[in-house]
């Protein structure tokens, strides 16, 4: 049991090497890896169609198929051109979302304080904190998904760094474990 849980624990070694060169490159690079993942994306639907379309003229003559493989090529195209446009309409939606969320516990807050609750002020703070990150997400999309892109990457370091030392610590265990070891109890004491 001890020697597969070793193994599954080597093969975290991919997830923190991958998440540590994925989260530097967020970092330091968040515009161009936003950039270089949705033209992936893209490539990957236009392929998708293009597929649609090879099956198309090679096996079954669907209409369906070749208008989901048309539509698989033009979303792709506009996925890799408008990549910006896209995340920008997704942030701003994202953000009308966080406004009436913070909206919400702006009202919640203000009941709890006409019922006396001691946490209204809190809640208060937390509201007014959450109107003005939906506004700023509303104002400037591009600029939040920047943020958001590094506060992610960052978030990737410190997995690695923790799965780094988790893995660390799992190899002094199984080799503390591993070793012999003299049991204290077994040893015959000669009174004699």
């Amino acid at each position: 049991m001890k020697e597969l849980f070793v193994k599954i624990k080597n093969l975290s070694l991919i997830t923190i090497v991958a998440g540590l060169a994925i989260g530097i490159l967020l970092l330091l690079q968040p515009g161009e890896t936003v950039q270089l993942v949705s033209m992936l994306c893209g490539i990957t639907v236009i392929m998708l169609g293009v597929g649609a379309w090879i099956s198309y003229f090679s096996k079954v003559k669907s209409t369906i198929l070749a208008i989901l493989g048309t539509l698989a090529i033009i979303s792709g195209i506009i996925l890799c051109v408008k990549y910006k446009s896209i995340i920008s309409v997704v942030l701003f939606l994202f953000g009308i979302f966080i406004l009436i969320s913070g909206i919400v516990d702006f009202v919640s807050a203000i009941e709890a304080k006409r019922n006396d609750l001691k946490s209204w002020i809190v809640s208060l703070i937390m509201a007014a904190a959450t109107i003005i990150l939906g506004l700023l997400v509303i104002v400037r999309p591009f600029g939040s998904m920047l943020v958001i892109t590094r506060l992610l990457g960052a978030g990737l370091i410190i997995y690695a760094v923790m799965d780094l030392i988790s893995f660390i610590q799992i190899k002094k265990i199984v080799k503390y474990n591993l070793s012999p070891q003299i049991d204290v109890d077994a040893v015959e004491h000669n009174d004699d």
